[in-house]
């Protein structure tokens, strides 16, 4: 398997302008995350994509490779599928395209191999992959916040939701201790869905819940779901605000 990993990078934001470049101890988000990423075994190339001078010099003072793109990009899919063709014009080849998003700083580099092997593994009718936790908690299962999956029985994803899903109608049963699944922020595609992906409109159930991954299962594309445990994937930390 040989794939590639793209870090999408905005300097501007509506929540936490700057977000990339703000310090955890004695480095940024980004490369802390780049680091991550970089740690993965599958992945033979590691590239930050922005389209701000600020990021590529912070990015290049580390050591990593950098690809400025298009400053009209409405999602980091886009930007990924830029990169993804850039470099099939250099002539460079990959079994599948990681979108790292970068506000994951301490992501486990063996939930973004599995990922990506649980896609590589899957049957070809799967065009996307992505990374799912068990919900234990009351009040993260209720957190308008925490993106939640209803999953089907092939591990497949049904629907993304800011609400509690499953709904559960006649109440939790006494003594379930998961709850539900929580989405976290790594895809991983197959070259031409990628690029499908990001020539597509953007859909209705997109727009109302505001998650790009919806775009995807409502023009059909199946999302194979990889499971991490709680343990893998602590400390659990989005950069969000």
């Amino acid at each position: 398997m040989k794939a590639l990993a793209v870090i999408p990078a905005r300097y501007p934001s509506t929540r936490f302008p700057g977000k990339p470049l703000k310090l955890i101890g004695d480095k940024s988000v980004l490369q802390r995350v780049w680091e991550q990423a970089s740690k993965a075994e599958s992945f033979t190339k590691v590239i930050i994509a922005t389209d701000d001078e600020r990021i590529t010099e912070a990015a290049k003072a580390f050591g990593a490779e950098v690809l400025m793109t298009s400053d009209q990009h409405e999602t980091g899919t886009d930007r990924v599928a830029e990169v993804a063709r850039i470099l099939a014009e250099q002539g460079e080849q990959f079994d599948l395209i990681a979108n790292v998003q970068g506000d994951l700083p301490f992501i486990n580099p063996t939930v973004v191999e599995r990922t990506a092997k649980t896609l590589y593994e899957s049957d070809v009718s799967y065009g996307m992959g992505t990374v799912a936790t068990p919900i234990v908690s009351g009040e993260e299962y209720n957190r308008n916040a925490t993106v939640k999956i209803a999953l089907g029985e092939d591990g497949n994803a049904m629907y993304f939701s800011r609400a509690p899903i499953p709904n559960y109608r006649d109440g939790i049963p006494e003594g379930q201790k998961q709850l539900s699944y929580k989405h976290l922020g790594l895809y991983v595609f197959r070259p031409e869905t990628l690029q499908k992906l990001s020539e597509l409109p953007s859909a209705e159930i997109e727009r109302a819940e505001k998650l790009e991954q919806l775009r995807a299962l409502a023009h059909g594309i199946r999302i194979k779901v990889a499971i991490a445990t709680v343990e893998e994937l602590t400390p659990s930390i989005e950069i969000d605000t």
